[in-house]
């Protein structure tokens, strides 16, 4: 293997994932993809990567530097060994992020995405993100549940 990614939104599951994209990406010796789709500035804010708003339009150059800001200090703070891994993260604008893990999945060896993310279906086993990405990406996935 030489590429995994791992999708991440800042869920408690999106920490496990990463926790277990590293260990596959140590494991290896494979860089490690981090990739966070961020809503446009024009949608409603899920997540907190995106930036402040106040009364003006934030376009979209200033929204992708610091989503990228944000993900970068997420990173660090993250309580995830990074230290030993080739770490690149990619922050895509996009409202769907199976679409962006789907599209970048085809230069990956492995997908690692949590079982459930930011979505409102909490009871559900597989969030639908990780459940579009397992049937859609054109490499092999593996869904990364929280430790119980």
């Amino acid at each position: 293997m030489n590429r995994i990614l791992v999708g991440v939104d800042a869920s408690p599951a999106s920490v496990e994932a990463l926790r277990r994209a590293a260990d596959e990406a140590r494991l290896h010796g494979a860089t490690l993809e981090v990739l966070y789709a961020f809503e446009p500035p024009e949608n409603v804010a899920a997540f907190p990567v995106l930036p402040e708003r106040g009364k003006d339009k934030v376009d979209l150059a200033k929204a992708e530097s610091e989503a990228n800001e944000r993900v970068g200090k997420w990173l660090s703070d993250v309580d995830v060994k990074l230290d030993d891994v080739d770490v690149e993260w990619t922050v895509v604008p996009d409202q769907r992020p199976t679409r962006a893990l789907v599209e970048r999945s085809k230069d990956a060896d492995l997908v690692v995405v949590g079982s459930r993310g930011r979505g409102g279906f909490r009871g559900l086993r597989l969030g639908s993100t990780s459940e579009q990405v397992t049937r859609h990406a054109h490499c092999p996935v593996l869904v990364s549940r929280p430790k119980e």
